[in-house]
């Protein structure tokens, strides 16, 4: 028998100490951790706005994967120890192929869930960038990068065996070539992950910087947006723990992708949590002055309630050409003889909160 082979049946790694049913309760805690904090957002959501959004959409398609990889990883569980546990009997070759079913299939909804928290904050800047071309195109460059990278996860996984039609058949994919496939696959999902983390939190922070709300505003939206920081911890710490070790530690592989899939489901749904850190600060009222467009729009006269609430808004925006103020631009501010500004208002939502002692 290969010698990798003999490897992949011998006991070791996680399952050694962590029980089958100590690896569906982590599951399941994870998912269910999820779960909890999804419903929160959405009641978040709900309360304040009426209604739903494209990225809390977003966060269910998350959960929803989230929830089927845990059902899968249940019902792979005696099959993962059965290999792990077990020394080579006759039943060896029925296990190995419907682990193997099983794990090409929670691979894939392991990517599917961090890229469907990254497709929440992605919705969100899309109405943000409504009618800003600059950052639209920037977005639009992001998505795709996104898309490919999501698309190269599948491929690299295939490739974890050679040739890929092999990929289901009993001991035909613990060749050399295919544990160095194996780490290619881990280490190329994990430098994307990353990457496009970084990618979404510049763009974010950038879109922030930009904007005229005041420094402490700005702190907290910046708090808010790079909580991917948190998602990329984890990539880093699952990616050093597993890589070299997919074929030799099963369990070890679903737990610390359990934990970073769970994980990036929650920070996916901290973001309207902001409400919570800003209820003591007061709102005011004021009005702006009428805006004249710069090339014959009309002039509106807004009513706006500012809050420091992110969470507060209705991220209905609504956006004007204006040659007299920029809001948010392309990263710099036009003299007032440059046509065709883009000026962004916002519809507030009027919070009024009585405090004792004032009337």
């Amino acid at each position: 028998m290969d010698s990798s082979l003999a490897d992949l049946l011998n006991p070791q790694g996680v399952a050694t100490h962590l029980s089958e049913r100590g690896l569906i309760a982590v599951t399941w805690t994870g998912a269910g951790l999820a779960a909890v904090f999804t419903g929160l957002r959405l009641g978040i959501r709900l309360t304040r706005l009426k209604h739903l959004l494209a990225d809390d959409y977003c966060i269910l398609l998350a959960l929803f994967f989230l929830v089927t990889n845990a059902v899968l990883q249940t019902l792979q569980a005696p099959h993962l120890y059965h290999i792990a546990l077990t020394p080579l009997t006759g039943d060896i070759v029925h296990h190995v192929n419907m682990y193997t079913r099983y794990e090409f299939v929670v691979i894939g909804l392991f990517w599917s869930v961090l890229w469907g928290v990254k497709a929440a904050f992605l919705a969100l800047f899309w109405t943000m960038t409504d009618n800003l071309p600059h950052y639209r195109r920037w977005w639009w460059a992001i998505v795709a990068f996104c898309f490919g990278s999501y698309a190269g996860c599948w491929l690299t996984s295939a490739f974890t065996c050679h040739p890929p039609s092999d990929y289901f058949k009993f001991a035909k994919c613990a060749k050399p070539i295919d544990q160095q496939g194996s780490v290619i696959a881990i280490c190329y999902s994990t430098a994307v992950d990353i990457l496009t983390d970084l990618m979404i939190m510049a763009f974010a922070l950038r879109m922030v910087w930009s904007t005229t709300i005041t420094p402490n505003q700005k702190v907290g939206l910046g708090i808010v947006f790079s909580l991917g920081a948190f998602i990329i911890a984890f990539a880093i710490v699952r990616a050093i723990n597993i890589t070299g070790r997919a074929y030799s530690d099963q369990a070890g592989l679903a737990v610390w992708s359990i934990a970073e899939s769970s994980i990036s489901v929650i920070v996916g749904c901290l973001p309207p949590f902001k409400t919570f850190l800003s209820r003591s600060n007061s709102t005011y009222e004021s009005r702006y002055p009428p805006v004249y467009g710069g090339s014959g729009l009309s002039r509106r006269k807004r009513s706006v309630t500012q809050t420091t609430s992110w969470s507060e808004t209705q991220l209905e925006q609504e956006y004007e050409l204006s040659s007299r103020q920029v809001l948010v631009s392309a990263g710099r501010e036009e003299s007032p003889s440059r046509q065709g500004e883009i000026l962004v208002t916002q519809d507030f939502t009027i919070l009024r909160e009585q405090r004792p002692g004032r009337d």
